[in-house]
């Protein structure tokens, strides 16, 4: 695709499960001098109302809108859950982005994985669910709860603090509890897809606890996508290592 004089490519940024585009910024200004970068908070996330179809199908069809907005087709990236949105929605909508796709910290589970996310999925579902809503909210949104996940996937523990904090500032915005059930069962039932019509690279933190880097590795060999590692990292690249996981994106996408 020809660029325009002077105008750089759009990159969008998809962010994950209780997340927003907080969490993606660091990313964000380290590639801002190659790209236009956009990013966008999900539905139900953040400042953004929920969708009434909380599906796969329903975010495909939000990003299909979204990118139909941009005067040119844009890369994409998505971290976490946003793989499997970002993947899920390159399949479906392959004509809406360039032929290049990351994902970041990508979701994959072996058949014990599989068995054993879904039940924890099934519950979590089955505690919270006699809960009424403000106090099924408030449990879930809790400080105690965001340390509780941010500790189990962040890998360097000298960031600890600080990623602690900034996950429980960013990661209680979302519309409901509802919604956020809606996104766990993406997260936890679902997994990315490699697009046969796209490139895809597969970065994924070296000590990630919620995919293995071998398993990552596996998939990408399986499926002819390119695979890279980030040590010193656990799930959360995007605080852990912002700089590196830039500059392999910036590699993949434009050759430098």
């Amino acid at each position: 695709m020809a660029e325009e004089a002077g105008r750089k490519p759009y990159l969008i940024l998809v962010h994950g499960l209780r997340g927003d585009h907080h969490g993606l910024l660091q990313i964000a200004g380290e590639l801002g001098g190659d790209f236009e970068v956009l990013v966008p908070d999900l539905p139900g996330s953040g400042d953004n109302p929920e969708l009434g179809d909380k599906s796969l199908d329903g975010y495909a069809e939000w990003l299909h809108g979204y990118c139909a907005e941009l005067s040119e087709k844009p890369y994409i990236v998505g971290h976490s859950m946003g793989s499997i949105i970002v993947s899920y929605f390159a399949e479906k909508y392959p004509g809406d982005t360039r032929e290049k796709v990351v994902l970041l910290a990508p979701i994959f589970r072996d058949k014990a994985g599989e068995r054993s996310s879904k039940m924890l999925y099934g519950a979590l579902k089955t505690v919270l669910f006699p809960f009424p809503p403000k106090l099924k909210y408030k449990v879930v949104a809790s400080k105690k709860v965001s340390y509780v996940i941010s500790h189990f996937l962040t890998y360097d523990k000298r960031k600890q603090k600080e990623i602690d904090e900034l996950h429980y500032k960013y990661s209680g915005r979302f519309a409901s509890a509802e919604s956020l059930l809606a996104d766990a069962e993406i997260s936890m039932t679902k997994t990315a897809r490699v697009s046969k019509n796209k490139d895809v690279l597969l970065c994924i933190g070296a000590y990630d606890r919620l995919t293995r880097a071998e398993l990552v590795e596996d998939v990408a060999k399986k499926k002819g996508a390119e695979y890279r590692k980030v040590d010193g990292s656990g799930h959360l690249l995007n605080y852990e290592q912002p700089g590196e996981v830039a500059r392999v994106v910036k590699e993949f996408l434009l050759g430098v």
